[in-house]
């Protein structure tokens, strides 16, 4: 076994334990060396390696990420996985336009990458353009009929937008109301009256009201312009205003 290769499987080694820096710097070394197509290939593929760990949700080193998916590009500039990742990263660093961009890299050069459509719709979605977003996931769709994600994320997708043009029910509003207390409570135990009051869109006259109803439940008691809400009760207080509504 050749000086190269022996360097190459011991940046392969390296590449499984995770010590990528110490993989690429090796490649790097070799590739300076001499650039060729075998020592090439292994130090795109250590790259990508590094710059996914990188870029993973627990990880959350987009920004780093970034250089390596730039390196292989520059490696290999018609690279569409190179790009695809890149614009995972930017997406992940809510660069939405450079995301974009780099997505759309990568379909000029694969056009039938149905991930890349579907990480469109993602950004359509998050930017909230929402008939963009759909038609991504349909593209993705005509690439992949069976596209698990993009099914489920087009449904989605279509039902908020139908929603978001048909005027919410007085039942409906009152649902969205409580669900917005109870993600207030659960955060904090001591509100003031002025966000309940702001929370469920009701008057004075009608908040008192309910606050003395939650009193006689032994919910809450009041201190000055707080109300302070029963830690023991909390639990069945949250039943009680899913179950009844403002519970008056």
């Amino acid at each position: 076994m050749t000086e190269k290769e022996n360097l190459i499987e011991k940046a392969k080694a390296l590449v499984k334990n995770e010590e990528f820096a110490k993989a690429i710097k090796i490649l790097e070394y070799l590739y300076q060396q001499q650039s060729d197509v075998d020592v090439k290939n292994n130090l795109i593929e250590a790259l990508f390696a590094y710059g996914g760990y990188l870029n993973d949700y627990y990880v959350l080193e987009y920004d780093e990420s970034i250089n390596f998916f730039k390196r292989i590009i520059e490696l290999d500039s018609e690279n569409y996985r190179a790009h695809y990742n890149l614009g995972i990263a930017y997406f992940n660093l809510n660069r939405f336009e450079a995301a974009l961009n780099s997505y759309k890299i990568a379909l000029s050069i694969k056009p039938d990458h149905k991930h890349v459509y579907y990480n469109i719709g993602l950004l359509y979605e998050k930017t909230e353009n929402l008939e963009n977003a759909i038609e991504a996931y349909e593209k993705a769709l005509e690439i992949d009929p069976n596209y698990i994600y993009a099914m489920h994320s087009l449904k989605a997708v279509r039902l908020n937008l139908d929603n978001s043009v048909k005027p919410k029910s007085k039942a409906q509003e009152i649902k969205d109301n409580i669900e917005k207390l109870i993600s207030l409570l659960s955060m904090s135990k001591r509100v003031r009256f002025d966000m309940i009051q702001e929370i469920l869109k009701v008057n004075k006259e009608m908040l008192l009201q309910i606050i003395i109803n939650w009193g006689k439940k032994n919910y809450c008691e009041i201190d000055g312009d707080y109300l302070n809400i029963n830690k023991v009760s909390l639990t069945q207080f949250f039943d009680d205003l899913n179950q009844n509504g403002l519970g008056i």
